[in-house]
C-alpha cells in the first residue's frame, strides 16, 4: 500500500498511526510543517485497517448513526463560578469544569499540552495538579502519538476517560475504537481549521532566537477576553501583543497556516460525535449580557443524551442560560462553514521555506488594524441578526 488518503484531504488524526500492529506507519512531516501519515513498503501486510479507520473516508458511512448519537442538541452560553479556572482558560472555563469531575471520579483526562519546547502534543492526566497542562487553547495541531491505543486499554479496565481535541481528532479516535463506550466522554472545539506546527516552531525560533521560553498563554485576558494577546514569557522579557497586531495570528487569521484539509473538512457540523462542542461565546453574549464581564464566556453544544446528564451533574459549578443553536450557528459560522482557501497561501509558503522571519515580516502585517477589523466583524454580525 502506498497510501491511505489524498494528501488535501488528511486531516493528521493519526487513527492509522495507531491501528497498524505492524508499526509500518510514521508521521513525516512536510515543508508546510505539518505531519502526514507515511508507509513503509517492507512493514506493510496490506492488511487495509489504516484505511478502515480513516474518519475521512468513511464519513458518508456513519451518517445515521451520527443523527441517532446526536438525540439531546442544547446550546447555552456558559462560564465557569470557579474563577480560578476562567483566569487560566481561554473563553469561560467551561473545560475544567467537566475534567475535574471526571477527575474527581479517579478518571483519565486526554488533552493538548506544551512539551518543554512548547510544540504541542496529547498527553494524558490523572491528577488535578496537573489539569492547568491541557487548559487554555493551543493554536499548533497537537501530535496524537499512541494515545489512542492508550485510551483504549483504560476504557477497557473500567476507566472513566474524557478527551479534548479537535472534532477531526475525535472522530479519529472514534473510529478507531470501532464501538462506544461508556466510559468514554469527548470535547471538540470550533476552529476555523488547524495552524502548522511548524509555522508555530519556526515563529518562536525567529522571533525569540536566543532567548529560553518559560511560558505561552495564545489567549493571554490582560486586555480582556475580547481583545486576546499572545503572552510569552522568556529568561530576558515579557512579551505581550494583542492577537490581532500578531504575525503568527495574522497567517492564521489568514488562512495561510491552515492545513489543507481544513478547507474540505466534512467534520463542520451541527451534528458530531464528540459528547461537548466548546467555543467562545461570540455574538450570542448579546442574547444574554447579565452573563459577560469581559472576563471569558463559552458557548456548548451538548450532543448527547449521555452528555446532558454529565452536563445536569455540573450544575452547581456553572452560570449558564439556554439559547438557540441557531443563534451560535449565525454567530460561529465556522461551526458549519470551511474558510476559503486564500490565494496568497502558496505565496506565503514558497518565501517561509527559505526565510521564515521574511515571511511572517511580510504575510503577517495587519494593514487594517485590528480595531477595523474588529468593526467589521461587528458590522457584520448585527447584519446577521
Amino acid at each position: 500500500m502506498t497510501k491511505i488518503i489524498e494528501k488535501k484531504y488528511c486531516t493528521g488524526c493519526e487513527a492509522c498511526l495507531n491501528v497498524c500492529s505492524h508499526a509500518a506507519i510514521i508521521m513525516e512531516r512536510d515543508s508546510e510543517g505539518f505531519d502526514y501519515p507515511s508507509i513503509d513498503g517492507g512493514k506493510c501486510v496490506e492488511c487495509g485497517l489504516c484505511t478502515k479507520v480513516c474518519p475521512v473516508l468513511h464519513y458518508e458511512e456513519t451518517a445515521d448513526y451520527r443523527k441517532e448519537y446526536n438525540d439531546v442538541q442544547k446550546a447555552v452560553a456558559a462560564k465557569t463560578n470557579r474563577e480560578e479556572w476562567r483566569q487560566i482558560s481561554s473563553s469561560g472555563g467551561i473545560f475544567p469544569v467537566v475534567a475535574n469531575y471526571i477527575l474527581e471520579q479517579n478518571g483519565m483526562v486526554v488533552g493538548a499540552a506544551f512539551d518543554g519546547c512548547f510544540d504541542v502534543h496529547h498527553i494524558i492526566i490523572d491528577n488535578k495538579n496537573d489539569l492547568f497542562k491541557v487548559q487554555a487553547s493551543k493554536y499548533a495541531q497537537s501530535r496524537i502519538g499512541n494515545i489512542y491505543k492508550e485510551i483504549k486499554k483504560y476504557l477497557a479496565d473500567g476507566k472513566l476517560v474524557l478527551f479534548a481535541g479537535m472534532a477531526c481528532q475525535v472522530e479519529g479516535l472514534k473510529s478507531f475504537l470501532r464501538k462506544e463506550y461508556s466510559n468514554l466522554y469527548t470535547i471538540d472545539l470550533i476552529c476555523m481549521g488547524i495552524p502548522s506546527p511548524g509555522v508555530w516552531r519556526s515563529y518562536l525560533d525567529t522571533t525569540f532566537h536566543g532567548e529560553k521560553i518559560k511560558f505561552v498563554n495564545f489567549k493571554d485576558k490582560t486586555y480582556g477576553w475580547r481583545t486576546f494577546s499572545l503572552c510569552v514569557e522568556t529568561d530576558q522579557r515579557s512579551f505581550l501583543q494583542k492577537g490581532f497586531d500578531n504575525a503568527f495570528f495574522q497567517c492564521m487569521f489568514k488562512t495561510y497556516s491552515l492545513r489543507p484539509s481544513c478547507f474540505n473538512c466534512p467534520f463542520k457540523k451541527e451534528e458530531r460525535l464528540s459528547d461537548f462542542t466548546l467555543a467562545d461565546c461570540w455574538g450570542t453574549v448579546e442574547e444574554v449580557p447579565h452573563l459577560d464581564d469581559n472576563k471569558g464566556l463559552s458557548s456548548v453544544i451538548i450532543h448527547s443524551s449521555k452528555g446532558w446528564r454529565l452536563w445536569k451533574k455540573l450544575a452547581s459549578l456553572v452560570d449558564t442560560k439556554e439559547v438557540a443553536l441557531a443563534s451560535i450557528v449565525v454567530h460561529n459560522e465556522n461551526l458549519v462553514r470551511n474558510r476559503q482557501c486564500s490565494s496568497y497561501r502558496h505565496e506565503f509558503y514558497k518565501l517561509f521555506v527559505h526565510s521564515p522571519r521574511q515571511a511572517f515580516i511580510r504575510y503577517g502585517r495587519n494593514p487594517k488594524n485590528g480595531k477595523w477589523r474588529r468593526l467589521k466583524l461587528l458590522v457584520k454580525r448585527v447584519l446577521k441578526k
